[in-house]
């Protein structure tokens, strides 16, 4: 795509998160979550912008928000604050198409939590804690044992180790 066409991106949708009725604004965190992985740079200079949305209590669609400033941080490299968006996207992290972008997250959650869970006094963000939940979970659904097993081996969650020996049809192993 050339000049032109991003210019008038830029100054089309990323312009209607300027708007104060929240309609526009919703129909541009729409249109750019759809594109963000092939605008992110365009859409990386109005991050601050869809941070205020997502930080705004009252605005209808935070947790889009936070989905696509999540995804902005992990086009550029930032994991850490792309994990933290992605905890505040609540189910919306589960419906995106780009299968590398929610690994990379699940890998640093897991990384992450592995952090959290060595440091005596971290606090754990509760939905940290659910994600990593919801995935040994899936595992064991999915009849994943290797997988929840080294889920549980990485995070040193014995109990989820013994769930997932325990949950194991003999030889599934």
């Amino acid at each position: 795509m050339n000049c032109p066409e991003r210019c008038a991106l830029k100054a089309g949708i990323l312009a209607l998160l300027d708007e104060t009725q929240d309609e526009l604004r919703m129909f541009a965190l729409e249109r750019l979550n759809e594109i963000t992985d092939t605008f992110w740079p365009e859409i990386a200079d109005s991050i601050q912008k869809i941070e205020r949305l997502e930080e705004d209590g009252s605005f209808p669609k935070r947790e889009l928000a936070a989905l696509l400033v999540s995804k902005v941080y992990f086009h550029l490299g930032s994991y850490l604050d792309s994990l933290t968006y992605a905890l505040r996207s609540g189910p919306m992290l589960h419906q995106d198409p780009n299968q590398l972008y929610i690994d990379t997250i699940k890998v640093h959650a897991i990384d992450h939590y592995i952090k959290l869970r060595a440091q005596k006094d971290a606090k754990m963000d509760p939905r940290l804690e659910t994600l990593l939940n919801n995935m040994f979970r899936r595992c064991i659904e999915d009849q994943q044992y290797r997988h929840a097993i080294g889920i549980a081996l990485e995070t040193h969650r014995m109990d989820w180790f013994r769930e997932a020996i325990m949950t194991s049809v003999s030889g599934m192993l």
